[in-house]
């Protein structure tokens, strides 16, 4: 369970390569996904539960949500997804972690020239997930 106390969360920051209580922040589309702010520099970042939590059964949360099936995606030729690549809108992806595969839909810029995909799973639904991180 995280340590939680007035809105924020511990987590780690890849960027400040530490942990923090940080604050839970709201994001406008991104229903379902809890963003944090970092104190360190100040960027922003989806909350990743630890492996031993239990998923969230509204992860996606979108309206839009578009199911898709194991037929529709070319799985042999998936890249593997890592948060240090950058994807282009249609490419299929692999989540090692979630051992499930995906399709990037579209994709975001956050403050802190931070960028996301949108990536339409077939088990976990559609899930932002960061791209580029240095």
């Amino acid at each position: 369970m995280p340590s939680t106390k007035t809105n924020s969360i511990n987590q780690y920051c890849s960027v400040c390569k530490d942990h923090f209580e940080m604050d839970v922040v709201k994001q406008g589309s991104s229903k379902g996904v809890v963003w944090l702010k970092c104190p360190g520099c100040q960027g922003f970042l989806p909350y990743m539960p630890d492996e031993s939590e239990e998923p969230e059964n509204s992860r996606g949360g979108d309206s839009e949500q578009q199911e898709i099936a194991l037929e529709d995606l070319d799985i042999e030729n998936a890249k593997e997804y890592s948060e240090k690549n950058v994807y282009e809108v249609g490419e299929i992806l692999h989540h090692r972690s979630w051992n499930d595969f995906g399709r990037v839909v579209s994709k975001d810029r956050l403050p802190g020239n931070r960028r996301t995909i949108w990536v339409q799973f077939l088990r976990q639904g559609k899930i932002q997930l960061l791209e580029g991180v240095e």
